[in-house]
């Protein structure tokens, strides 16, 4: 069977999400990194300096739109397989309280990619289009070549209680998504195993379904926090 063909097939797709997942998961990771840089007091020198530099250097550009394109193949992909699935199924199994065939994140899984997607939309308009084609001040630090000022920028945006709100339900979408999406992924790549399990669902619940949500709902909150 050829490649083209073989993912093509229901595993071949399965394949395919569970592995550009793993990269997005990868990401949030760094970008995490550099948005923490926000509650520095500092005057946004930290921030400025680090937007300066990804929006800049041309390795992280070429990963930059590499990571757009996966963003999509990720979703087209899914949308694909919920849709398949659900033709295969045309009746619906009844779903008993209590019964632990079908997790609530699963069944969900759709809603959340669908607000998450809204998320993301809403996010680059916003942060990333301003950075790399908007009209937005620029500042100086030191020796430091000219940089805009997109913490200003941030700032500005997360005085709006609504952009606020819209960030931490992003993030609730974010949290389900991933517990449920890196469990899948380890089950599509045959990763599950009783030796394993342990620190598998550690890292899904607890790394990337708790604490990276938190730690993105946390910036705008506290940001909105200091501006009221």
């Amino acid at each position: 069977m050829k490649w083209s063909q073989f993912f093509n097939t229901s595993i071949g797709k399965k394949l395919l999400v569970g592995a550009t997942g793993f990269f997005l998961c990868a990401f949030v990771i760094v970008h995490l990194a550099g948005n923490i840089s926000l509650l520095k007091d500092d005057g946004g020198e930290a921030f400025n300096t680090y937007a300066a530099f990804m929006g800049h250097n041309g390795f992280i550009q070429f990963l930059a739109w590499g990571l757009k394109v996966i963003i999509l193949l990720h979703a087209i992909i899914a949308i694909v397989l919920t849709v398949q699935n659900q033709r295969a199924r045309p009746v619906k199994y009844a779903v008993k309280p209590g019964n632990k065939t079908s997790s609530w994140y699963s069944r969900q899984m759709a809603v959340m990619g669908s607000i998450l997607f809204i998320f993301l939309v809403i996010h680059l308009s916003q942060f990333w289009w301003a950075m790399h084609y908007g009209d937005i001040g620029t500042v100086s630090y030191g020796a430091v070549t000219e940089v805009g000022n997109l913490y200003e920028v941030v700032y500005a945006g997360f005085a709006q209680l609504w952009i606020v709100v819209l960030y931490v339900l992003g993030m609730i979408a974010l949290s389900f998504h991933l517990i449920h999406g890196f469990k899948s992924a380890c089950q599509t790549f045959g990763l599950n195993h009783k030796k394993y399990n342990g620190i598998l669902n550690f890292i899904g619940i607890y790394l990337f379904g708790i604490l990276i949500p938190v730690g993105f709902a946390v910036i705008p909150v506290v940001i909105y926090l200091k501006q009221i």
